[in-house]
């Protein structure tokens, strides 16, 4: 199926960034570029190699880590790199606007993410997290926990993401990446054969995320030629994402009654 398919090779890629940083800065490059709008994803994985997770993870207080990061994202006009100038490396990350409501802009993601990286860093660094969250969520939406931790949310003055860029991020992210780094392992253990099996089932029986651009453009273009079944679930709506691209990429055959593949 074209979401089962997505998925995989959503963990492909993260299986190479893997190879080449590391499992705890290969997540924190998903992470950070899952955390705005498709065309910040680049600016947001830009920031997150100035500040990569070995630099963010040093850092004990959240408020200053946001300062950090605020600072080499570039947006402050006058306010330069200040005593971390030393620190960073590279330009910062070319931005497009509008990013629409505060919370969707980058200071509001920042923030609330940087209120994460203590919580992972406790927990071993962000993919031990993950790993933990998907060993002992029962259902889809106990995954949000690493995302949403009670703490953070009961907590007065605390930036915590919201829940439906939360389910983005678990849905892209998290799972595939305990996909990646459990398909990795060279020793087959019952433990790592569970992490594969429970990553793809959760994905499989995820609730589909909120409708975007992406996906009401896949509807109108596709339901032109197919007629498009419920979509039920997460996967469902990662197939119909798929084939919408691949439509752009080879084109699409003759009417047909029914999409096949999602």
């Amino acid at each position: 199926m074209a979401g089962l398919e997505r998925f995989h090779s959503q963990a492909a890629g993260i299986a190479l960034d893997i190879e080449a940083f590391g499992a705890d800065q290969a997540i924190w490059l998903g992470v950070m570029g899952a955390l705005g709008y498709p065309r910040n994803k680049r600016a947001f994985r830009k920031l997150a190699t100035r500040v990569d997770w070995q630099m963010a993870s040093s850092y004990g207080d959240s408020a200053e880590l946001a300062r950090l990061l605020m600072r080499a994202d570039g947006l402050r006009e006058g306010k330069g790199e200040g005593a971390y100038g030393t620190e960073l490396t590279g330009s910062a990350p070319q931005w497009v606007r509008p990013w629409g409501r505060p919370a969707n802009a980058p200071a509001s993601r920042i923030k609330a993410i940087s209120a994460l990286v203590t919580i992972w860093k406790a927990s071993g660094g962000i993919a031990r997290a993950f790993e933990i969250a998907v060993t002992n969520a029962q259902k889809p939406r106990d995954l949000s926990t690493a995302l949403r931790p009670v703490e953070l949310i009961e907590t007065d003055g605390v930036t915590v993401l919201g829940a439906a860029r939360a389910a983005e991020i678990t849905v892209n992210v998290m799972l595939p990446a305990v996909l990646a780094m459990a398909t990795q392992e060279s020793v087959i253990r019952p433990d790592v054969t569970h992490l594969k099996n429970r990553s793809t089932e959760l994905f499989s029986t995820h609730p589909k995320l909120g409708e975007n651009s992406a996906t009401k453009e896949a509807v109108v273009a596709l339901g032109m030629d197919y007629e498009i079944p419920k979509i039920r679930n997460a996967r469902d709506q990662q197939g119909l994402i798929s084939l919408y691209r691949e439509m752009f990429r080879h084109g699409i055959g003759p009417r047909q009654p029914r999409l096949p593949g999602v």
